[in-house]
């Protein structure tokens, strides 16, 4: 298992709200790399303040959910909620996914 999974799974373990924040942040940011779309451009689009974009894809805010959704709708990314039935995971997870 590489090192990043290691850690990964010790952020799930030890905040879970954190760990939800990260993925989903990390969806949203490859999305929009494949669209090609630059902060500025998705800024535009979404009406979210590029500063807030960046200080979300860099790790230094926790976004809102208002915010994620602005932006996961500009991207063609619907929000989901996705119980999970095993043990070592979390209860529930969220995430975005294509329409």
């Amino acid at each position: 298992m590489s090192n990043f999974e290691n850690v990964r799974k010790d952020v799930a373990k030890d905040d879970p709200e954190l760990f939800i924040v990260l993925e989903v942040v990390g969806k949203l940011t490859a999305a929009r790399a494949r669209k090609g779309l630059s902060q500025r451009e998705l800024s535009r689009l979404s009406h979210v303040p590029q500063k807030t974009i960046s200080r979300m894809e860099n790790g230094k805010d926790v976004p809102k959910l208002t915010t994620l959704l602005k932006i996961g709708h500009v991207l063609g990314l619907e929000l989901s909620l996705v119980e999970k039935h095993t043990d070592d995971e979390q209860a529930a997870s969220i995430s975005f996914s294509t329409n």
